[in-house]
Parts: structure tokens; C-alpha cells; sequence
């Protein structure tokens, strides 16, 4: 016979325990030093960089809930000593803004046009009301140098890939730069197609990347890594893309496609977790790279209204 009350207890503490867990990993946050004055964040959502200057800290994302970009602050205060006088988004995906209202109001918050038109377009609820005040305040069209103190920053919209909006973020006199999700080492990319995302045109754009001068490159997503890690994800999605080439040339279904592509070029690509799997994986990039070109997906309406490269 069943003890229903012990199995009611049972349930409401593994139910404690799970939410116990949760509230751990969205709170942990893990900091890597890589350079006196270069630091990343690694906690629940997109990697985070935060750089010490003689006028306060620059930050790189938020990560992906307002208290969290409060922590974001908080840790940046105490690496740094000062204040956060400069946000950038890489790209308008929560798991990088939706911290950004964990900053102060008034705070110089910059990304690609782009990016602004999507965050307001797309997730114009979260940005009513206190949360405004947060949204990109100044936008960039291809490149600009900001000189922070004493520090140069380099921003560069190179091309399309996650997005038709990403920025990188080149810490000149660091020799480092941060790809957002441009760059995810060791996991399964998102495409987004819906927002201008292209397997096609990815490769062309992190060439581009490659040009300019750094070290070490800061992932969206994964271990910090250096070029070569950059021309190994390249190549990957070259294979991935030309995989796809093939399957449209010959009017392969996806189904088809799923069971008979040779992608080989994913042995060290693991799924993309955030405290629980979030449908990031190898079927999921072969689906999108079929999409894109046999072009089975809808662009929304919404999306439309800033010119590309802005």
C-alpha cells in the first residue's frame, strides 16, 4: 500500500532540491583572469568580458536575468574598483541582454543598430517600462574606435553568421576580443535564420574577423580559445554549409538528409546545456543548415526595418 503522505514529503523535497539547484547555477558565477586588466564571467547564459580602465569598467553582455547583471556590476566593481561606464550587446539574444537592467540607469549602453531594432521588435514586454532605460542608447554602423581611459576598443559588425547583427569586440591594447556568439568553442552553434543567421555566409565573416590583430578570442558559448580555434569552427561550418549545398542541388529531403549526410567535422562538439539541454545539437544544425538553403523558413515581418551592417 502506498504511504501517500511520505510520498507527497518525497516530492516536495526533490521539488526544494531542484529549485535549491537552480537557484546555485543562475547565481555561480566563474571568473578567469586573462590579462591584469581582461577578465570573463561565466555563469547561466552567454560568456561576459569586463575590462578595467582608467574611467571604469567596460562589459561585454549581461547574461540572461536582471539580478544576474546586477552580479555582472558587482563583479566588475570589485575586479576592476569602479563603477561600469560602458555596456555593449553583442547581439540581441536574451542570455546576453536581459541582465542589462541589472545596471545602472544612465549607463552608455551600445550595440548594432540592428540588434536595437530586434530587442525592441521582438521583445518589446521585457523592455516596457524600468527595463527601457537599459536598451541600447548608442548604435554603431560597420566600425568604431572607442577610447576608453586609457584603453582602445575596437567594434566591428563583420558580417552575418548567429545573426545578421553581431558584433566582436577587439580589446586592442589586451590583444583579445570577444565573438559573442559569432564564436561557440566546443558546442553546437545557433543559427538563427529567422534573424538574418546564415551557415552560408559564416565562414566569410570569421575570416574577416581573422584580419584583425589578437590572441585570444573569447566565445558567445565554450572555453576561452585562441585563432586556431576560430579557423576550427570555420571549418566545420564550411563542411556543414556545403553538406547542406548538396542536399538542395539535389532536392534531398530533410529527412533524407538527416540519415544520409557525412558531417565529420563535429567530433569535438558537445550539446549546449543551461542547467538542462536547450535543443542545441547536431540535429539541430543540420535542420538549419536545410533550411537555409532549400529556404523552408520565414523571416518574421517584425524584423525588417534596420539595414543590414548598422
Amino acid at each position: 500500500m502506498i504511504n501517500w503522505k511520505r510520498a507527497f514529503w518525497l516530492v516536495v523535497l526533490l521539488l526544494l532540491s531542484a529549485a535549491a539547484y537552480v537557484l546555485v547555477q543562475v547565481r555561480a558565477l566563474e571568473v578567469e583572469q586573462l590579462t591584469d586588466d581582461l577578465y570573463v564571467l561565466r555563469g547561466l547564459g552567454g560568456n561576459v568580458a569586463v575590462l578595467r580602465t582608467a574611467a571604469g569598467a567596460v562589459v561585454v553582455d549581461s547574461m540572461m536575468l536582471p539580478w544576474q547583471g546586477r552580479r555582472v556590476r558587482e563583479a566588475a566593481r570589485a575586479l576592476t574598483g569602479m563603477d561600469t561606464v560602458l555596456l555593449i550587446n553583442t547581439h540581441h539574444h536574451w542570455d546576453h541582454t536581459h541582465g542589462n537592467p541589472g545596471f545602472a540607469p544612465g549607463t552608455r549602453v551600445l550595440s548594432s543598430a540592428r540588434t536595437r531594432h530586434y530587442l525592441q521588435a521582438l521583445d518589446a514586454d521585457f523592455w516596457a517600462g524600468e527595463a527601457a532605460r537599459l536598451l541600447p542608447n548608442a548604435t554603431l554602423s560597420g566600425r568604431q574606435v572607442v577610447r576608453i581611459g586609457e584603453q582602445t576598443i575596437t567594434l566591428l559588425h563583420p558580417g552575418a553568421g548567429h545573426t545578421d547583427g553581431d558584433l566582436v569586440v577587439l580589446f586592442d591594447d589586451q590583444r583579445a576580443i570577444h565573438m559573442g556568439d559569432l564564436l561557440f568553442n566546443g558546442h553546437y552553434p545557433n543559427i538563427d535564420l529567422e534573424a538574418g543567421g546564415t551557415v552560408q555566409r559564416w565562414p566569410a565573416t570569421l575570416r574577416r574577423v581573422l584580419r584583425l590583430d589578437f590572441d585570444t578570442a573569447i566565445p558567445g558559448h565554450g572555453a576561452t580559445t585562441d585563432r586556431a580555434g576560430i579557423v576550427e569552427f570555420a571549418s566545420f561550418l564550411e563542411q556543414l554549409g556545403e553538406l547542406a549545398r548538396h542536399a538542395a542541388r539535389d532536392h534531398t529531403s530533410l529527412r533524407q538528409f538527416l540519415r544520409t549526410q557525412r558531417l565529420t567535422l563535429d567530433e569535438n562538439l558537445e550539446d549546449v546545456r543551461m542547467i538542462i539541454p536547450v535543443g542545441l545539437n547536431r540535429k539541430f544544425v543540420l535542420r538549419r543548415a536545410w533550411e537555409e538553403t532549400t529556404g523552408n523558413f520565414t523571416r518574421a515581418a517584425a524584423l525588417d526595418g534596420a539595414a543590414e551592417g548598422e
